[in-house]
């Protein structure tokens, strides 16, 4: 996700121009290759090296294609606005029927907090938090700053039963609430 989030908010440009050079590919036993046009037909040799990954690479990268990321309305606070339908739920302790409880010493806070820190790969204790409130029955919107107030956020949330909170939707602000 971290990754994911440094492509959208200010990855080097560098890696964007190398991404368009080369050309991912899948291989028959479903492994990932790099190809490289050179303008002569060549076949797979038994000395390539194949890329190795975990078993949940390829479907983090096929979250992050279905990431959106659409500029904010002209004139608006908002510069970009997020939706990444690979979110999930961040887990919860408590029990149901849920009850959203906006005090900060409570466990609800906190879990509200690991789910913002998600969707913007800001830890909890990094960030300053300017506000949390309602946004309709089991949804809540948090607005965020990091600690040294030089990104800016909104980050809408929704309860799912027995999982936790979950981030739906997020926007890169301009300015400081």
């Amino acid at each position: 996700l971290i990754v994911g989030w440094n492509i959208l908010f200010g990855g080097e440009p560098s890696h964007k121009a190398a991404d368009a050079e080369a050309k991912p590919a899948a291989g028959a036993d479903g492994a990932k290759r790099v190809e490289i046009e050179t303008g002569e037909p060549t076949a797979p040799s038994e000395t390539e090296e194949v890329a190795s990954g975990d078993e949940s690479e390829p479907a983090e990268e096929e979250a992050e294609q279905d990431v959106t990321a659409t500029p904010g309305p002209p004139g608006s606070n908002i510069e970009k606005e997020i939706v990444n339908p690979a979110w999930q739920p961040v887990g919860t302790t408590q029990s149901e029927p849920h009850e959203t409880v906006f005090k900060k010493d409570s466990v609800d806070w906190k879990e509200m907090l690991d789910a913002v820190s998600y969707a913007t790969g800001i830890a909890p204790d990094d960030m300053i938090v300017w506000f949390i409130g309602n946004n309709g029955p089991n949804k809540a919107v948090a607005t965020i700053s990091t600690r040294d107030q030089t990104a800016h956020y909104r980050v809408y949330i929704e309860w799912v039963t027995n999982e936790g909170w979950k981030p739906t939707k997020v926007q890169k602000l301009r300015e400081k609430p």
